[in-house]
């Protein structure tokens, strides 16, 4: 995976633009340490498909009982 400044990123943008279509991914680093801050990746290689619950997927699913508050409620409960 390549890297670039954000100096580089602004002056090289329509280059940068090309090799991600090409299906590079870039990832564009800021400062003197060089921190990682964004990934430039190809629009098809990112998911929408719906991400899976994960570690708790098996505990069941989450219900919610009637959470409806009347007014009087409402500002009873400050």
């Amino acid at each position: 995976m390549k890297t670039v400044t954000i100096a580089e990123f602004k002056r090289d943008l329509p280059a940068l633009l090309d090799e991600v279509a090409k299906g590079a991914s870039i990832v564009v680093q800021r400062g003197r340490r060089r921190e990682n801050v964004a990934i430039l990746a190809p629009y098809e290689s990112v998911s929408s498909a719906p991400r899976p619950l994960g570690l708790l997927s098996s505990r069941g699913k989450p219900s919610f009982h009637d959470w409806e508050m009347s007014d009087d409620e409402f500002l009873a409960s400050h």
